[in-house]
């Protein structure tokens, strides 16, 4: 164990299981190895190698092993794996065809492309488990479409609200993280075949054929120009990441203040326990939560730094990306995975919600009386008389609006503006809008 993400301990919290495979030794191994396959097959097929041999370097490479400690030792004397990786295979291919192997073709052609195959396979993964997540919010917040409570800014009580609305605050911005999604697939899930330097030299006019059919046959976009040193792609999909990871984190900062003792308007039926204290009922997930948006935001701000590359290839960034990235995908993926847990287990306290509006005594209403007011007075006036029952209200301990009654003589309706669900204006027709777009 090096991190959290692969700890044995805390990987279940920090990581998510099946994006973590696509990132091990074992797939990254494989899909080098499928990127070579299919490049040997295509090339074959173009004639720019010779057909026998090409088909001799995909049957052997599928059953070929490959040793890791091997590999380790090479990554360290060359700083990426590809070169001790054509060896190994090199040596068990073992004929003539091994000449035709990786043939015109440069570490990063191989590495990028394989890169981006498993980071398709990722993207599903996110994207199910946030449509998944998605749908769950939904179904919350129509459940809580009129459960009446404070609406709360800068931690102070503000307005009422219902439950509803809080909750279609949450899932807006994930829906927006869906259409993100598509939009930036196009341009990350791209072939890399460039050559040595990017402009397929060694196999002239065939490199671009290659580029087309490699792009193809892996189900991956065509590129115009190789990308090895423009990673803007790879840190446009790290900030989508980031992004994801924290529109999750500020929901779980507001369970977190619901959750509070004093509060107590968001509890969970899986909560954490204190060795000392029984009465402890910790929100872990929540926490969890909070903690993987500020992880994600420092991985993608380091992975931003690859975009400095030099020249046509650059060793610095890339080893900044390999240290970054698959840290911050693996944590995103797990925000959304722990974000559907979180939403599971979480209970929604509506009599607690009822009883923190009722000990407000109406100062929930103080915008709401000033609005009234004013449809019979100056609203300079209005504000002034509500600002001295507010006032009234907090240092007597009484209701708000009865302090307003004894001091005002305008004829309101005072019985109906003493009923919060008749001051909530647009939040249902609000909640109705965010949900068809689910």
């Amino acid at each position: 164990m090096v991190s959290a993400i692969d700890s044995v301990i805390t990987a279940s919290a920090f990581s998510h299981s099946e994006v973590a495979e696509l990132f091990s030794d074992e797939e990254e191994v494989k899909a080098l190895i499928k990127v070579e396959q299919e490049l040997a097959r295509i090339q074959s097929a173009l004639n720019i190698i010779p057909n026998e041999l090409g088909q001799e370097i995909v049957t052997k490479l599928d059953t070929v092993n490959v040793d890791l400690e091997s590999l380790a030792a090479g990554f360290a004397q060359d700083g990426i794996a590809i070169p001790g990786l054509l060896a190994q295979l090199r040596a068990q291919i073992d004929s003539p065809a091994k000449d035709f192997l990786h043939f015109g073709a440069t570490s990063h052609d191989i590495l990028d492309t394989a890169l981006v195959i498993r980071i398709k396979a990722a993207t599903a993964i996110i994207d199910k488990d946030l449509a998944e997540l998605n749908s769950e919010l939904g179904a919350l917040a129509i459940k809580h479409k009129s459960s009446i409570m404070l609406g709360r800014t800068r931690n102070q009580n503000a307005a009422p609200i219902v439950f509803g609305l809080k909750v279609a605050n949450w899932l807006a911005p994930l829906q927006r993280q869906r259409q993100r999604l598509k939009e930036l697939r196009p341009r990350l899930l791209v072939v890399q075949f460039g050559g040595a330097v990017g402009t397929n030299a060694a196999l002239g006019e065939g490199g671009q054929k290659v580029n087309t059919a490699l792009a193809e046959v892996l189900d991956l976009n065509p590129t115009a120009a190789p990308w090895h040193v423009q990673r803007d792609a790879i840190v446009e999909f790290g900030n989508w990441l980031s992004l994801t990871a924290s529109v999750i984190g500020k929901m779980a900062q507001d369970i977190l203040l619901m959750a509070q003792s004093e509060i107590g308007e968001i509890s969970f039926t899986d909560t954490g326990k204190s060795s000392t204290m029984p009465n402890k009922s910790n929100p872990v997930q929540a926490e969890t939560l909070v903690s993987l948006a500020i992880f994600c935001r420092s991985q993608a701000d380091l992975l931003s730094q690859s975009l400095s590359a030099s020249h046509e290839r650059d060793g610095v960034s890339m080893h900044i990306e390999r240290l970054a990235f698959p840290q911050l995908i693996c944590a995103a993926a797990a925000a959304v995975s722990q974000g559907i847990s979180c939403i599971n287990t979480m209970q929604v306290n509506q009599q607690a919600m009822v009883d923190n509006l009722q000990a407000d005594n109406d100062r929930v209403l103080a915008e709401a009386a000033v609005f009234t007011l004013s449809k019979a007075m100056a609203k300079a006036e209005a504000s002034s008389l509500v600002a001295k029952a507010c006032n009234a209200s907090l240092s007597k301990h009484t209701h708000m609006l009865d302090e307003l009654q004894r001091i005002c003589s305008a004829a309101i309706d005072w019985e109906s503006l003493k009923r919060p669900e008749n001051y909530l204006g647009s939040a249902e027709e609000t909640i109705k809008k965010v949900l068809a777009n689910n």
